[in-house]
């Protein structure tokens, strides 16, 4: 086929067809069709989808030539997200040598990935010569060294074996430059559909994180459920294509972000924007503008620091046509705020885990307006069902577990098959742990919280995101969340952990006016006890809070000096 002919083909690729392709297939098609379209907008320099390509090809060839090369086995990724356009050619470079890719955040400690590569049994990490070198000298005894040049950017990509715990250097990749020709055995080896392309990393807040293994044809169905799916439903069903541009805030190497808005771009033949290490929110908006995004997809967390600022020029100027949230719940408030703010945009809200990915529902149009709190309705082909304890399903109105089924979800948890038989039944549904209902008017699907999240105060129950509402409500609050603590009469008591708003402008809120304000809205037993105020939240590049620094947080503001009570 000719490049138009392949563009084509993309354009009406359904998710039957996407889950024959693998992600190499898919870029590769897309390489064919426009090879000089840009694929990656970033501050370190843009990148076309032919640069991508060549780039991964030479992480892949070296992968190939290590001694502990071998196919279906996974890969970390430990690239500095400083430069986006490196994190996605090592991603890419592990799925084109039939490894699986397991990608890491770029702040993990190197006793953390360590742990990592001893969980998942990796055959090779990939790194930036900054993050390794970062740490001491002791800290590095696992890793052999020799070979490695003294000169080089903190940027530069070095590929390690590893063999029994140790680390041993297999070459330094610099731009893509002087890849190894290969046409042994190995160079031939490509991944098949069904086999495992990522591993999506669980949060771990409770216990070690599991990892739900992705398959190449589900992520390229994911990729077509985005394109076709989530990001046209809100502007009348027209499909993600070489006009548009994606921007995301969500950080390269979050499993998330590389299905959600990567690989959908590399199917639509637009460019995806990144803007860089960190969230900034004036950045972030200027780029709106500079690049010509279309699509914005972020997580409430992110839209509500945008939010606090002043509306600027580049807000005027912003012709998004559609933004998505993701990723933690969606408040009222914050939704009139982008209303205000983005008033050309459509504003979607999606629900999904690490375990199906992509929105397996949405909310928008006019459920929206109805209630933008609620996750909204699966898109076909999702399967929904609400089951109480039993497993029966639960009436319209009736809270229960929320369960999914849908092409592309993990086939499992690797290396973990009892994780795996407690979280997948026999008939293919994935249990999210996450509790909700169906409302019996609307047929909104609304998530009441996690299951292990329920607190237990008194023997009344409830969920922390009932609480975190109305907190999120309180105009003189940027963001809140709720913890339950042990308490040696109740069992648990509630606290509530807030940031101030910035700006000022709805006074300096204290514990009392936050607890009265609190008392308007709720019944008694869901008011936390206390409120503590710190400058920011502790939360994942997904915007989602993580509880483990969070209760580590409130172990050190207990005290009233701590929290500059009187």
């Amino acid at each position: 086929m000719g490049s138009a002919e392949i563009h084509e083909y993309l354009r009406n690729l359904d998710f039957e067809a996407a889950g024959k392709l693998t992600l190499p297939d898919l870029l590769e098609k897309r390489t064919r069709a426009t090879p000089d379209a840009i694929a990656v907008r970033s501050p370190a320099g843009h990148m076309s989808f032919r640069e991508w390509l060549d780039g991964a090809k030479a992480i892949s060839a070296r992968l190939r030539q290590a001694a502990t090369y071998r196919p279906d086995t996974p890969v970390l990724v430990w690239v500095d997200t400083a430069d986006c356009r490196k994190v996605v050619c090592a991603q890419h470079g592990v799925a084109d040598s039939a490894c699986i890719m397991a990608p890491l955040d770029d702040r993990l400690s190197l006793t953390e990935v360590k742990r990592f590569a001893k969980d998942v049994a990796a055959t090779a990490v990939i790194v930036s010569r900054g993050l390794l070198l970062a740490h001491k000298d002791e800290d590095l005894r696992e890793f052999s060294l020799d070979g490695m040049s003294t000169q080089g950017s903190p940027l530069d990509l070095l590929i390690f074996s590893v063999d029994g715990g140790a680390f041993h250097l297999v070459a330094s990749v610099e731009d893509g430059k002087g890849a190894p020709a290969d046409t042994g055995r190995s160079d031939r080896v490509r991944p098949k559909p069904e086999d495992c392309a990522l591993l999506a990393f669980t949060s771990g807040t409770t216990g070690r994180p599991k990892a739900a293994m992705i398959t190449h044809g589900g992520c390229v169905q994911l990729a077509e459920r985005m394109v076709n799916g989530v990001f046209a439903a809100p502007r009348g069903g027209r499909a993600i294509g070489p006009e548009d541009v994606i921007q995301s805030p969500v950080p390269a190497y979050l499993p998330t972000s590389i299905v959600n808005t990567l690989y959908a771009a590399v199917l639509a033949g637009c460019p995806v924007s990144y803007r860089g290490r960190r969230f900034d929110p004036l950045a972030e908006e200027k780029e709106m503008v500079l690049a010509g995004t279309t699509v914005y997809a972020g997580a409430p967390a992110h839209y509500a620091m945008m939010c606090q600022g002043p509306v600027s020029d580049d807000s005027r100027a912003s012709k998004v046509q559609v933004m998505t949230t993701s990723g933690a719940p969606m408040t009222s408030a914050l939704y009139q705020s982008m209303k205000e703010r983005w008033p050309r945009a459509s504003i979607a809200n999606w629900y999904a885990l690490n375990e199906t990915m992509v929105g397996q529902t949405l909310n928008f149009g006019p459920d929206m307006d109805l209630d933008p709190t609620a996750i909204g309705k699966p898109i076909w082909p999702t399967d929904l069902a609400v089951v109480d304890e039993a497993g029966n399903p639960c009436a319209p109105g009736d809270s229960g577990e929320v369960l999914l089924r849908a092409p592309g979800q993990m086939v499992g948890y690797y290396l973990n098959e009892a994780e795996t038989k407690k979280r997948i039944d026999g008939d293919g549904w994935i249990h999210t742990e996450d509790t909700g209902f169906v409302g019996k008017e609307d047929g909104l699907l609304r998530i009441t919280g996690r299951k292990s999240d329920r607190i237990n105060r008194g023997g009344f129950k409830f969920y922390p995101a009932e609480v975190e509402e109305v907190l999120l409500g309180h105009e003189g609050l940027a963001d809140a969340a709720v913890l339950a603590i042990p308490d040696p009469i109740l069992g648990q008591d509630l606290v509530a952990v807030v940031v101030r708003a910035a700006d000022g402008r709805h006074g300096t809120p204290g514990e009392t006016d936050v607890q009265e304000f609190c008392r308007e809205r709720l019944s008694r037993n869901k008011v936390p006890s206390r409120i503590y105020f710190v400058e920011q939240l502790p939360r994942s590049g997904f915007g989602k809070v993580v509880k483990k620094e969070l209760i580590a947080l409130w172990e050190k503001m207990k005290s009233p000096e701590a929290n500059g009570l009187p």
